[in-house]
């Protein structure tokens, strides 16, 4: 019976080490590869000299992850392609061993034209992927920041404060220089936000989380700043950092928060914002 249970335990072994993800045959068979070998393992090109667009391949077959140079995974397996967000200026492949160990090597790219990128990189750092800076929307909106309804109004309807008003707005909250004059300013390289009070701080995005569709276009969050007047006033003018996107063409940004707990057609704060 004992004998039995040995053979048994040895059968599960074997199952369990085929199917181990980390498993690499070739140079990496022993417990981990130098990266001269991870090397000589990957071919990494780009499908047009110069664009963004990529593919990798392994011989022998190898799993490997590909990042960016902010450590981004842009694609994982044996053999595949990938498109390259702007700024892309390095790719990094690296490969688990069976120790667990891990083995790398990063080299430059140099790209001078970016194809296939997802809008919101044009439409929150400019056309050219570098930065842009957005003020209060004096023009297009009838006002600049006010009160409206959550998931209803797509601007501040109970409440409107135009461009003659917010410098009082601002002031009265401790925040002069968030008013008409003020600015922020979204930097792709490190996704960068700089504001007119003398704060930086980053932002990031997520697109799939729609609150209701066809009213907003996802979320934008801020972390270690805030957006111009960033704050909640009925909550003690506490900052404000996730947002709500309502409008977003390379032109405005329109946003959205809503008071806690409010569900739609409760009370809501607005920003309309402008290219400078």
């Amino acid at each position: 019976m004992k004998n039995v249970k040995y053979i048994a335990m040895l059968a599960i072994g074997a199952l369990l080490a085929s199917c181990d993800p980390t498993t690499i045959e070739g140079p990496s068979a022993a417990a981990s590869m130098t990266e001269e070998q991870l090397q000589s393992t990957v071919t990494l090109q780009q499908t047009v000299p110069n664009q963004n667009k990529f593919t990798y391949s392994t011989s022998p077959a190898t799993y490997v992850q590909i990042l960016d140079q902010d450590g981004s995974i842009l694609s994982s397996g044996t053999s595949g392609s990938f498109v390259g967000v702007p700024p892309l200026t390095s790719i990094t492949v690296r490969a688990i061993n069976q120790d667990g160990s891990m083995t790398s090597f990063s080299q430059p790219c140099t790209i001078t034209e970016y194809v296939d990128v997802p809008e919101v990189y044009k439409f929150l750092f400019g056309e050219d992927y570098l930065s842009q800076t957005w003020v209060w929307d004096t023009e297009d909106a009838d006002c600049v920041w006010g009160l409206g309804g959550y998931m209803s109004d797509v601007s501040p309807s109970w409440w409107k404060v135009t461009a003659a008003e917010i410098d009082g707005q601002c002031e009265g909250k401790g925040l002069l220089q968030d008013g008409l004059d003020g600015w922020m300013t979204f930097t792709l390289a490190g996704k960068k936000v700089d504001t007119s009070r003398g704060e930086s701080g980053t932002i990031s995005w997520d697109l799939s989380n729609i609150a209701q569709d066809g009213w907003d276009q996802g979320t934008l969050t801020f972390s270690g700043t805030t957006p111009l007047l960033g704050v909640l006033p009925n909550q003690g003018n506490v900052p404000q950092y996730e947002y709500h996107i309502l409008q977003m063409d390379g032109e405005h940004l329109y946003l959205c928060a809503p008071e806690p707990g409010a569900s739609s057609g409760g009370s809501a704060w607005f920003w309309n914002f402008k290219k400078k």
